[in-house]
């Protein structure tokens, strides 16, 4: 003989021998959320993946700095040029290991932009940017922790980069 009750608790009772009753309590809700077992498992199999993951994130930040930099040693190559053309002036670019700025001949700062974090430049000479759109055939390398690229203006003021 089975008696429910109509709790989330409810009562096995089945007839043993000798007429007595053998009850046994069951709750409806043991199988619901997981053992404590089972969510050590899965932060210990999180922490795995995250020290596996960290070391080649960090390396790919660092690689990520000097494309940064360079991509924008480009954009600023045509900011100077820009400003040359519509100023009707020389502007040079003016270089140091941790920084760069375009200035006229003047002596005007347009724009100062400093290297990211571990990062430095190494210009063969300040290029200039003349009024008719031509510029000084510079080379320009820049360093970082893990690669180096570079970038090359061209007389006719167009920079481009090696890949």
């Amino acid at each position: 003989m089975r008696k429910a009750y109509p709790t989330t608790w409810h009562m096995d009772c089945t007839e043993g021998t000798g007429g007595q009753f053998m009850c046994k309590s069951r709750n409806r809700l043991n199988h619901a959320g997981y053992t404590l077992s089972e969510l050590m498992i899965v932060v210990a199999v999180i922490g795995i993946l995250a020290a596996i993951t960290v070391p080649s994130f960090s390396g790919y930040l660092k690689r990520t700095r000097v494309v940064g930099t360079r991509n924008q040693l480009i954009t600023d190559c045509y900011l100077a040029r820009s400003l040359a053309i519509a100023r009707r002036e020389t502007i040079t670019m003016v270089f140091s290991a941790d920084q760069y700025q375009l200035v006229n001949g003047g002596g005007t700062v347009f724009r100062t932009t400093p290297a990211q974090n571990g990062v430095t430049f190494n210009a063969s000479d300040d290029p200039n940017f003349y009024a008719w759109g031509l510029a000084d055939a510079v080379d320009i390398a820049i360093d970082g922790p893990s690669n180096s690229t570079d970038v090359s203006l061209s007389p006719t003021g167009v920079a481009s980069h090696g890949y």
